[in-house]
């Protein structure tokens, strides 16, 4: 599998973390934010393992769009 990056979020709530994926539309939670990060990046694997091509989107070209 080739290496990519993709931006992700990871926020605190009720002694949680959540670590999200909009891109990808993946969502993974774990005890410290370190935690959430491993557990979501499994959970892109995963996704990639399953649904490779579609998912990536290879097709699709990535645009910066400013909004002010």
């Amino acid at each position: 599998m080739a290496s990519f990056q993709v931006f992700c979020s990871v926020e605190e709530a009720d002694g949680e973390f959540l670590a999200t994926c909009d891109e990808l539309r993946a969502v993974a939670s774990g005890d410290t934010e370190e935690d959430a990060l491993t557990n979501l990046t499994a959970a892109i694997k995963e996704l990639i393992k399953y649904h490779g091509d579609q998912l990536l989107g290879l097709n699709k070209k990535r645009v910066l769009v400013e909004v002010s």
